[in-house]
């Protein structure tokens, strides 16, 4: 046992007071006269004993006061094993402190990012002053690569907020290893990791393999529940947007919590005015739906907000999203000779379908990449460089109509073949004409394809009447059959496009289809469609690369990202007609970022959300991450709850176990014997 300030040791000379107490009585001798004092003989003898061993122990506990309340002032403490590096430390300090959206949790009334800074500026302290130090947070910024003074960490604690960034562990490991390999090689360095050690961020803890040349004090915030629930997805139940036409959002819903939610109250937002809400009931650790009707006025991006109270994890309760009401959709209608005018004619009465017809011999393929939908009408003669154009187009995404000529030679049915279209091969009519066995069966209304078409068609609707030229194995979403269920027009997904092939051409003489109700419905469905490609509602934080299709893009423009007043310029690039750029490794706020051109001009606008990952409510816990690192001897895990003070705990297991406290109390003990035998005996 060592003593912190050996000085007030002086002080042990009082104890001369209470033996000089007990050794010379002081109080003045009274008299009592009795006739017969032989009676008293016996009892003086037995009193004279007692009031000895009463006063010895009297003095015993005045001595025991006034020792222990001197060793109380004198601070005594057990020195660690450890407290040789921390005194004379000769490495950095290397600090951790997980500022993800999932540190928004709260133990009492702190949360845990706040605890985790309080922890920070009280163990910096602790540290000699000529110590240095590294602070790193999930941002990874520049200045988190060098050594600075207890200052300067001090400064970064008050600056230090929320992040939407949150990085593995083994990345944050691998971060402080290139720091303490630059300046402070060789030498015994303090590693402290203070995070809540999330599985969905955090990742494999097996996969950290610590050294053994450093000592490392692992700090788990958390408490014991940590309820929460999160917008897991979004989506139209139609991607293309009429102005004035109903449509509806979908939205999934994951509980992480203990406890059902219910009667939870949703609210969609659009152009900031609340248009729809919904009410759900989520049982614990569930997933649900709930779904929006809405409306919306005029043309454009609209800026979306669905948001429901949560607490105490809020982060998560706004999920942002944007919709682009009746855009326009260009068609690329290409044909070698022109047999009809349906194309066009179908498409002209809606001011969002942009045709352009080209002959396809005088074809500029640049148009090709363009183009959302491209409809190949009755072309026999397909040269390499069409169908190469074609077979990319639908790969990256487009949506291809082919209609087949009276006639398809090899050409036609190479390129069906390139777009993996098994078993296709063309037929000759029987006999052309309007025949029962020419008939289409009345479509199957329960196809997704129909939804916000058809919702009921009675058994005996007249349907129109085809030729078939053409026949194909049927793999795919047969959206129009004949009543010998052979396929006459089927829908196929190729990688990320749609192609949608028809059996007869639309001349007259082969089909009435062209002409029939059904007909305009059905292309503008496939047109709306083709709007969906690439256009996403929505992105994340974790989305590095973003690809935003923009009008007329150009690789001299610059394009920026705007929110209030913030201005940024991410690198980026133009790809295939669409713009590509990266987010910067910066600490932004979810919702909406314009994208804006020079002279502010707007050239469209995205949403931002945080990652799904901080959202779920599932941690290691102490046993685990003792098993994972705990057996290592240059490696502490601490047990923290509410009322445990962690830095007081580092202190007595690497610097000292302070015993004032302890005196202290039995100080007072000795005084309330010392009270107890005046009083009593």
């Amino acid at each position: 046992m060592k003593f912190l300030y050996p000085q007030f040791l002086w002080a042990l000379f009082a104890l001369a007071i209470p033996i000089a107490i007990h050794l010379f009585n002081f109080r003045r001798i009274k008299r009592v006269y009795f006739s017969n004092v032989s009676l008293l003989k016996e009892v003086k003898t037995k009193t004279n004993s007692f009031r000895k061993l009463k006063h010895f122990l009297i003095l015993l506990s005045r001595l025991g006061f006034v020792s222990f309340l001197v060793f109380a002032f004198a601070q005594p403490f057990l020195p660690s094993a450890n407290q040789k590096a921390i005194k004379n430390l000769s490495g950095l300090v290397s600090i951790y402190v997980d500022n993800s959206y999932s540190m928004q949790s709260e133990v009492g009334n702190d949360k845990y990012l706040d605890l985790a800074l309080s922890y920070t500026s009280d163990l910096i302290k602790v540290f000699p002053k000529d110590a240095r130090f590294q602070m790193i947070t999930n941002n990874f910024e520049n200045k988190e690569q060098y050594p600075v003074t207890s200052e300067e960490i001090e400064d970064r604690l008050t600056e230090t907020s929320f992040s939407n960034s949150f990085r593995d562990l083994n990345s944050v490991f691998q971060r402080q290893t290139n720091l303490l390999d630059r300046y402070s090689q060789n030498r015994k360095n303090q590693i402290f990791w203070f995070s809540d050690f999330q599985k969905s961020t955090a990742g494999d803890l097996d996969k950290v393999k610590l050294d053994t040349n450093n000592q490392y004090y692992i700090i788990p915030i958390k408490s014991e529940r940590t309820p929460n629930l999160m917008i897991d997805s979004v989506w139209l139940e139609n991607p293309f947007i009429k102005s004035l036409e109903t449509n509806q959002i979908n939205v999934r819903l994951k509980s992480f919590s203990q406890e059902e939610y219910l009667g939870l109250t949703l609210k969609l937002f659009i152009d900031n005015k609340q248009v729809s809400t919904s009410t759900v009931n989520l049982a614990a650790n569930a997933t649900t739906k709930a779904n929006f009707n809405f409306t919306v006025q005029g043309t454009g991006i609209k800026p979306c907000r669905i948001s429901f109270e949560d607490y105490p994890v809020t982060f998560d309760n706004d999920y942002y999203f944007v919709i682009n009401a009746s855009p326009k959709i260009d068609i690329l209608h290409l044909y070698d000779q022109k047999q009809s005018n349906y194309i066009e004619n179908v498409y002209s009465n809606e001011s969002v379908f942009q045709v352009n017809s080209f002959n396809i011999n005088s074809l500029d393929y640049n148009r090709v990449n363009n183009a959302e939908l491209i409809i190949l009408q009755e072309t026999s003669l397909i040269d390499n460089e069409l169908a190469r154009s074609l077979r990319e187009f639908v790969s990256k995404g487009g949506s291809l109509v082919v209609i087949p000529p009276a006639k398809a030679g090899s050409d036609f049915v190479s390129l069906l073949t390139a777009l993996n279209i098994s078993g296709s091969r063309a037929v000759n009519p029987d006999s052309l004409g309007t025949g029962k066995a020419n008939e289409l069966a009345v479509m199957n209304v329960q196809n997704p394809f129909y939804q916000g078409i058809f919702e009921k068609v009675p058994n005996n609707m007249n349907m129109p009447y085809a030729n078939a030229v053409l026949q194909w194995n049927n793999l795919g979403n047969n959206l129009l059959d004949f009543k010998n269920r052979r396929p006459f027009l089927t829908q196929f997904n190729q990688q990320q496009g749609k192609v949608y092939l028809f059996a007869s051409p639309l001349q007259s003489a082969y089909s009435n289809f062209a002409k029939h109700a059904v007909f305009v419905p059905i292309m503008y469905k496939i047109a709306s469609l083709s709007k969906g490609r690439d256009e996403r509602l929505s992105y994340t934080f974790q989305d590095k690369t973003l690809n935003v299709k923009v009008d007329a893009p150009s690789k001299e423009q610059v394009y920026k990202l705007v929110k209030g007043d913030l201005q940024i310029v991410p690198a980026q690039r133009i790809v295939d007609g669409e713009l590509t750029f990266e987010l910067p490794e910066i600490a932004l706020e979810a919702g909406f970022y314009s994208l804006q051109t020079e002279g502010k001009k707007s050239a469209g606008m995205i949403a931002l959300n945080y990652g799904k990952a901080e959202s779920q409510m599932d941690f290691y816990t102490k046993d685990q991450i003792k098993s994972a690192f705990g057996a290592a001897k240059n490696v502490q895990v601490y047990d923290f709850t509410e009322n445990k003070n962690f830095i007081q705990e580092f202190k007595e297991k690497n610097i000292q176990i302070n015993l004032w406290k302890y005196m202290l109390i039995v100080a007072l003990i000795c005084l309330l014997i010392e009270i107890a035998l005046i009083r009593l005996l």
